[in-house]
């Protein structure tokens, strides 16, 4: 009886290890596959990330402003971050096409022979370059000396400005085969205003026009010879032709030295 009861005792003892053992093992299976289910529900959840699509641009919508009044509407493209920032390679196509678009609708704004919306003001750097002459007796930065009261004229000529169309006096391409002659380097402004482009009606002051800006030999430059109380000076880079008499400016053209 003895043995027996030893022997119960024994067996139950050696199957309690396994007994308690078998939950635990069981506890952490169920605990695994609850985190793995958990992790494939998030991973459903979450949309999946794909390349970032290019920017649709509308076609009518992308550049109204210049052509039609209307304002600009572009579609921009849907790639973006998880943190909601855009993609940089999404921004950089987005700012291509914008750029691509704006400069077609210049191209058929020039092509229309509009640059600009009609209800715009011109902007200020395309309006005319006008100034008022302003008559003065000493000299200062944009003013013009008092007409000569003296009845006394050098002569009756009128300079006429038709000598442009004599193929003799082509010095344009005279100019372009011997540019060195054209290249007169610095010029020394006598007040030291500055340059203005004078225009034909201009009086000069006398400082302008004195012999040392005189062009001595106009026909080395195909340039008409000044008649009697005329001067072909170099005004900066113009060839200016001035009265002498009055300082009136009677012919200009710019841009003639370099």
């Amino acid at each position: 009886m003895r043995t027996l009861l030893l022997s119960i005792l024994l067996a139950s003892a050696a199957a309690t290890p396994a007994l308690a053992d078998r939950p635990d093992r069981e506890d952490r299976q169920a605990a695994r596959a609850e985190r793995q289910a958990a992790r494939a529900e998030r991973q459903q959840s979450q949309p999946q990330r794909s390349a970032p699509e290019r920017p649709q641009v509308g076609g009518q919508a992308h550049f109204n402003g210049a052509v039609n009044g209307g304002q600009q509407a572009i579609v921009r493209g849907q790639g973006f971050r998880q943190n909601g920032t855009p993609d940089q390679s999404d921004v950089q196509a987005f700012r291509g096409e914008r750029r691509q678009q704006m400069i077609e609708a210049r191209r058929q704004q020039a092509a229309d022979g509009s640059l600009r919306q009609a209800d715009r003001p011109l902007p200020g750097v395309f309006r005319p370059r006008t100034r008022t002459p302003v008559v003065s007796d000493v000299p200062r930065e944009g003013t013009q000396p008092r007409l000569r009261d003296d009845r006394r004229r050098h002569d009756g000529t009128r300079w006429s400005t038709g000598w442009r169309n004599d193929h003799r006096y082509d010095w344009y391409n005279w100019r372009s085969r011997h540019r060195s002659l054209f290249h007169f380097g610095f010029y020394t402004d006598p007040f030291g205003w500055g340059y203005q482009p004078y225009s034909i009606g201009w009086r000069l002051w006398p400082s302008y026009y004195g012999s040392n800006y005189w062009i001595n030999d106009p026909w080395q430059y195909r340039l008409p010879y000044a008649p009697p109380g005329y001067r072909w000076i170099r005004y900066y880079d113009d060839a200016v032709l001035v009265d002498t008499f009055s300082g009136e400016v009677v012919d200009v053209i710019r841009n003639f030295f370099w």
